[in-house]
């Protein structure tokens, strides 16, 4: 069996196995055999806020996938992110998937998998607004009684995509990039806030969970953007993490069959821990983790998923 990785980039690679080559977006120094979108289109840019764009790159791995079937049946592949090549026949093209699609949807969706955790761990207050009218209308009343900041965000994103800082000086910019028939969820802006983020492993019942990490939030046109990784939270923040996260890995992941690894965002504001979002795939941090844990002799989460996933494909 020949592994291929598709993603963005292959820093995650922190593995024990080798793989035959990697199919990515950015140019990659970490694999051999690798082909580039931005090498095979030298002229195009890729805006990861743009659903055209996200397509056009789901096209681009398809085609490669093919290309590299036709001249070895015994080629797999296994994504960064199993949201990917959602619409293609996964067994046929030999793509590794631990989950259904529906689960992937409802994990991935802000909108539902708030509501669906309010009752098992603490969620900050959100409402949820269509259409850029309403939402100017929001701001400007809140804003006569209130001086805050807000958080706007739609269904899906990921690493800060589609999330947005409103203040009262920038809103008309921020209005402008906002699509006119779409719900935003908004929240508002905690204050000295700290990011969290841990990594769980399900198999077989059982949940494994990780050393969390505080995350480096960048904020960039008024848009947030994830910056990177410290691995070092005090011994009563880790404890209080895994204890959230215990909550919702065997309050709720159990329940709804999910396998495999995944993150959970959560943010420290007035010594109160309040779950963000699920991202149903590797972290950004997850190249750092695997680096700790190989340093440890341990196998990495990409080990483990794809021990998982080839389990699973036979």
């Amino acid at each position: 069996m020949d592994i291929y990785f598709i993603g963005i980039n292959d820093n995650i690679l922190q593995t024990q196995n080798n793989f035959t080559g990697s199919i990515t977006v950015e140019r990659n120094f970490n694999t051999k055999n690798n082909i580039c979108f931005k090498d095979v289109y030298p002229n195009k840019s890729v805006d990861y806020n743009n659903i055209a764009d996200l397509d056009k790159i789901d096209r681009f791995y398809i085609k490669c996938v093919k290309k590299i079937i036709k001249k070895n049946k015994n080629a797999y592949f296994i994504r960064y992110n199993e949201h990917n090549l959602k619409h293609f026949n996964l067994r046929k093209y030999h793509i590794f998937s631990a989950n259904k699609y529906q689960i992937y949807n409802l994990l991935n969706n802000k909108f539902k998998i708030r509501k669906k955790l309010k009752n098992i761990t603490n969620i900050l207050h959100y409402d949820y607004i269509h259409g850029k009218r309403k939402i100017k209308n929001y701001l400007l009343n809140h804003w006569k009684t209130e001086n805050c900041d807000f958080v706007l965000q739609e269904k899906f994103g990921f690493a800060g995509t589609n999330t947005y800082i409103f203040t009262k000086n920038n809103y008309k910019q921020q209005l402008k990039r906002l699509k006119y028939f779409t719900t935003y969820c908004i929240s508002v802006l905690q204050k000295n806030f700290l990011p969290i983020n841990i990594h769980l492993f399900i198999q077989s019942g059982q949940v494994k969970y990780f050393t969390p990490s505080q995350q480096i939030i960048n904020t960039n046109k008024n848009q947030m953007n994830y910056g990177g990784a410290l691995f070092n939270l005090s011994h009563s923040t880790e404890s209080l993490v895994k204890k959230e996260a215990k909550k919702i890995g065997e309050g709720f992941l159990l329940g709804i069959g999910y396998q495999g690894v995944l993150g959970i965002d959560f943010i420290l504001s007035n010594n109160v821990l309040y779950f963000m979002e699920i991202n149903a795939r590797f972290q950004g941090s997850t190249a750092k983790l695997n680096e700790m844990l190989l340093k440890k002799g341990k196998k990495s989460l990409f080990d483990m998923q794809l021990n998982l996933l080839t389990k699973n494909f036979k």
